[in-house]
């Protein structure tokens, strides 16, 4: 028996417009920032003479290290604590310093998928920006997922 080639397209477009499943959740931002990151790029240029490393916690903590191997030691960690808001485009995440800096706040602008994230922290009364992209009044990091980590 042979299908009329309507009820065959019928049925092409049925399952090309298949929904996706419920069980499938897309990670949240929560979940996606944590771990180790390793910024390759501040504001667009490559080859800083420093490493710096983010380090995002599950409990809102987070801390940043500068430098490798003996560098690093030489530097301290600057801790800070974090909240995401991620009703804005671009979502923004806001850091608040730990310990003997406490209290200082920055505003920052963020993008992550997988193993990529941007994180851009605001200057002086810079508005949120409609792209992630070097410009005057960010500084930028472009980061990837430290390979041991999540």
């Amino acid at each position: 028996m042979r299908f009329p080639l309507s009820l065959l397209a019928l049925l092409a477009g049925t399952l090309a417009a298949a929904p996706v499943p419920k069980d499938f959740k897309k990670p949240d931002d929560k979940a996606a920032v944590l771990g180790t990151w390793v910024a390759h790029t501040l504001d667009g240029r490559a080859g800083r003479p420093h490493t710096h490393t983010f380090v995002f916690e599950a409990d809102g903590k987070c801390h940043t290290q500068y430098g490798q191997g003996a560098v690093r030691e030489a530097h301290s960690r600057s801790d800070w604590t974090y909240t995401l808001d991620t009703t804005t485009t671009p979502k923004r995440m806001t850091w608040v310093a730990a310990g003997a800096g406490g209290g200082t706040t920055f505003d920052c602008a963020y993008e992550v998928s997988s193993d990529t994230f941007k994180l851009a922290f605001l200057t002086g009364n810079n508005k949120n920006p409609d792209k992630l992209e070097p410009t005057a009044g960010l500084t930028l990091y472009e980061m990837t997922r430290a390979k041991d980590a999540k």
